[in-house]
């Protein structure tokens, strides 16, 4: 039987792409405004020069940059993630919910990037820590608690792999060189995702992603 994406994650998925087009459409002018006003700069939250006028402007990096990509593989590779993971968890939580946590998870990726780069130039673009938030949510969503979902090996293994992959080998990659991947964003949506799921998950109804 065919498995229909359920309403917020296809929208958000549909956002990614459609943010991603127009900003291909933007002059190059609008393209530096757009990049200025919602990549995450860390030094812009330092306080100085580069800082923001308004404390409200330092919200639309924050929540901003899951809607810029570095390019349409970045795009594609954030995407088709997403729309595997996220169906599960908006089952389990409903639409609204789904989308604070995964905004959630957003912010708590940025700040985690924030602090650990204080001061830097290099922006952070992309869904991927968001993304990060929902899969710390599915390893969760296995059980009707997260005890019980934490005492499967298969949910402790998977989610201990992920974090090697999204977290370890990213970071690796960006010491080296190889993709200027922000791993602490990886980490700090993931740990979000995973603590805000519980929090977030109703008590009346459970399904479980990996019983079928």
């Amino acid at each position: 039987m065919e498995r229909r994406i359920p309403p917020a994650t296809l929208w958000l998925a549909v956002s990614f792409v459609a943010a991603h087009v127009a900003f291909q459409f933007a002059t190059p002018a609008q393209k530096d405004w757009i990049y200025y006003s919602f990549a995450l700069f860390p030094v812009r939250y330092g306080g100085g020069a580069d800082g923001f006028t308004h404390w409200y402007e330092a919200l639309g990096p924050i929540f901003g940059h899951v809607f810029l990509h570095g390019g349409w593989l970045h795009l594609l590779m954030n995407t088709l993630v997403f729309v595997q993971g996220g169906p599960f968890v908006e089952q389990r939580l409903g639409a609204l919910r789904f989308v604070a946590l995964f905004f959630i998870s957003a912010a708590a990726g940025a700040a985690l990037y924030i602090v650990l780069n204080e001061g830097a130039t290099t922006p952070a673009v992309g869904a991927s820590g968001a993304v990060c938030g929902v899969f710390g949510a599915y390893f969760l969503s296995v059980g009707r608690n997260w005890r019980e979902a934490l005492a499967i090996p298969q949910v402790r293994n998977g989610m201990i792999v992920f974090l090697v992959v999204n977290v370890g080998l990213a970071a690796v990659a960006r010491m080296t060189g190889f993709i200027p991947i922000a791993w602490e964003a990886h980490l700090g949506g993931f740990v979000a995702g995973a603590i805000a799921y519980p929090l977030l998950a109703p008590r009346d109804r459970f399904v479980s992603p990996w019983a079928r």
